[in-house]
Order: structure tokens, then C-alpha cells, then sequence
């Protein structure tokens, strides 16, 4: 039977069941396809990223004891996965995530972990009140691209504000058929003016969709 998301009911597309199959459990991503109906400006994509992108995400964790890695929009929590896997001991880590239920299902999901429900332009208070030091990494997995440009410019400061601390860096993704629109442009733009180190890693291909990662570091 199809599933049914808030009491209606949906044909998963065959892109959905075939990536499902693949890299997450069915449920978790016809849920997340849920929430991408009830909300797609939030959420931003139809599936959660694959292993795959979530690893050229994540990429290597350099850190020491006592520093901190922060990701943004958890979601279902695909890089959050690899990032409890890569975690070096004594490293502190809190997920940042709007969506309610997903901040659930993150904090079942990963009960080791610590997660807030709230914004990530948020995150210097975040951080105050949970006694926790600016990150030396922040990941992130929100849709800049469908994001307004007041979003834009809290989150990028906050991000700034961080990593001019530690002189870490920040890494975030952009699917390929929306890395031309204006806000994908904007977003990163406005990246070059605050970061003087830049690079940008793929496509993973083997993602849906393809996506790039943009890495950027030395915050100005």
C-alpha cells in the first residue's frame, strides 16, 4: 500500500524507493519527503543525503580534545551518523535543528549526541547556554539555496563569529541543477567576502540529486 503522509496518501516516486533501498531505511526517507511537502522552503529536499555526500560532507576530523563540531540542520541525521562515527574522543558535538520532529528523531536516533530544537543564527547564545567553546567545525545541511537573504546574513555571521575564534572551517552543500539560482549565488558571494580560503569538492554524483560540497575556511 502507498504510504500516507498527515492522512493522505502518496505514490513514492521511484527515485525515492530506489535511493531508500540503497543508503536509509524507507520510512525514514518517505517521512522526510513528507516534511519537504508540508514544507519545502525549510527543508529543502526531497531525500535525506546519501552516505556518500554525507562523507565528502564531513570529511576528515582533525580535532583535539575539548574542541567542538557543530552541524546545522540535522535532519534525519546522515552526516550526523558519520560524524558520531569520525568523532576523535573528547570532542563535543551539538546538532542544531528547527524541524521539531526531526530534533526527535535525532535525540532517539542518537542519544549519546546532544541536538537543540532552534535556528542557527542562534548559535552564540546556543553555545552560552550550554557551556559549550565556538566549533572548530561547523557542517551544515541547510537549503541556502531556498533560504531568504535575512537568513542568510544571520547564519553567515554567526558562522563568522565562530570560526574567527578558533580559525576553524565551515563546509555546507548545494545541489547541482540549484547552484546558478540567485540565493545559491548570493549565499556564496557573500562566503567570499567573509572567508579567504575556498574550495569546492564533486559533484557526488552518487547522490539525489547530485550536489557539490563547498568547504570554506580562514573567516576575515
Amino acid at each position: 500500500m502507498p504510504p500516507r503522509v498527515d492522512g493522505h496518501i502518496f505514490d513514492v516516486p521511484p527515485y525515492i524507493a530506489a535511493a531508500a533501498g540503497s543508503n536509509q531505511p524507507l520510512r525514514e526517507s518517505i517521512g522526510f519527503f513528507g516534511r519537504f511537502l508540508r514544507n519545502p522552503t525549510q527543508i529543502g529536499a526531497v531525500l535525506p543525503s546519501s552516505r556518500y555526500l554525507s562523507r565528502a560532507l564531513v570529511g576528515r576530523l582533525d580535532l583535539a580534545p575539548g574542541q567542538a563540531v557543530v552541524e546545522f540542520g540535522p535532519g534525519t541525521g546522515p552526516a550526523t551518523a558519520v560524524l558520531h562515527e569520525l568523532l576523535p574522543k573528547g570532542v563535543h558535538y551539538l546538532g542544531i535543528e528547527l524541524d521539531e520532529g526531526f530534533h526527535g528523531l535525532l535525540t532517539r536516533r542518537f542519544p549519546t549526541l546532544q541536538f537543540v530544537n532552534g535556528s542557527a543564527a542562534d548559535l552564540r547564545a546556543i553555545l552560552a547556554d550550554r557551556g559549550l567553546p565556538a566549533p572548530s567545525r561547523i557542517v551544515s545541511g541547510l537549503p541556502f539555496a531556498s533560504l531568504p537573504p535575512k537568513a542568510h546574513d544571520d547564519i553567515v555571521s554567526a558562522v563568522v563569529w565562530a570560526l574567527r575564534q578558533t580559525g576553524g572551517e565551515f563546509r555546507t552543500f548545494q545541489y547541482v541543477h540549484a547552484y546558478g539560482m540567485r540565493t545559491a549565488r548570493r549565499f556564496r558571494a557573500m562566503m567570499q567576502e567573509r572567508f579567504a580560503g575556498f574550495e569546492r569538492i564533486g559533484p557526488t554524483i552518487r547522490n539525489v540529486p547530485p550536489a557539490f560540497v563547498l568547504r570554506y575556511w580562514d573567516a576575515k
